[in-house]
């Protein structure tokens, strides 16, 4: 798949995916983002602002797993984590579904410098266009139930509510893979 750019709020971003030498840059996109839900009242991602990752990015890095949206300059605009295979969490809230083929997504993140562009639409929907390439047939993500604003959006984006476990309710979008 040679689709290396995405468009949002009519700026160009490049994608890719993340090296080991990106990682203080993720890791202040990730503070920032954190403290940005805390200030909005938000508990998510409380994990980090404690100085601990449940979703791992260090390893994600390693394995290729954190796509990342720069502009022409090289500043960091939009990451997220792709994985490839269901994480314990993962695996423990879509339990028999986690043996399907599947990507996850985790910890999308969009710099507050470009908030309010639709950058998130475009970064799930270049992950959509990567699982259709790549013959993986759903996309899923989860976010905590009491977040109306994340889970109204989810739904725009066109992912169906598939079951609420543990207070988080989970997400799918399915695609129809031809051989």
């Amino acid at each position: 798949m040679n689709q290396n750019k995405i468009t949002a709020g009519g700026l160009e971003f490049l994608v890719r995916f993340a090296l080991p030498i990106d990682r203080l840059k993720i890791n202040e996109l990730m503070s920032n983002t954190a403290r940005w839900l805390k200030d909005s009242g938000s508990s998510q991602w409380g994990d980090i602002l404690q100085g601990f990752d449940v979703h791992q990015i260090e390893q994600r890095i390693e394995r290729g797993e954190v796509a990342l949206f720069e502009t022409d300059e090289g500043l960091l605009a939009g990451a997220m984590i792709i994985r490839k295979t269901p994480s314990e969490w993962d695996s423990d809230l879509w339990e028999e579904l986690a043996s399907e083929n599947a990507y996850y997504l985790h910890r999308i993140m969009v710099s507050r410098e470009f908030g309010g562009i639709s950058l998130s639409k475009e970064m799930i929907n270049w992950s959509e266009k990567l699982a259709i390439h790549e013959k993986i047939p759903f996309v899923r993500l989860d976010c905590i139930k009491t977040n109306d604003k994340l889970n109204q959006m989810y739904c725009r984006y066109g992912f169906q509510l598939i079951d609420e476990k543990n207070g988080f309710n989970l997400y799918q979008k399915s695609f129809h893979l031809s051989e």
